[in-house]
């Protein structure tokens, strides 16, 4: 089975205030979504970019801005 990198798991609600909070800062959003897309676990995140997107969703944990389903076809 292919695994869902982190951008993929990302809940769309997150991604949506991301975007909204880096609007106009385009290489911001761009360095987070490049992060997101070449991991696969939340905690090899860098801390900086972990912080950007607590801030920007006012969330306390990384770990619950992700959907549950971590490979493809993979039935929820």
């Amino acid at each position: 089975m292919e695994r869902l990198t982190l951008w993929q798991r990302l809940k769309p609600k997150h991604k949506t205030e991301i975007a909204f909070e880096y609007r106009g800062r385009s290489f911001a959003h761009d360095r987070i979504k490049i992060e997101l897309q070449s991991e696969f676990f939340f905690t090899e995140v860098r801390y900086g970019i972990a912080f950007d997107i607590l801030c920007a969703c006012n969330k306390d944990f990384l770990g619950d801005m992700f959907n549950d389903k971590i490979f493809k076809n993979e039935n929820q």
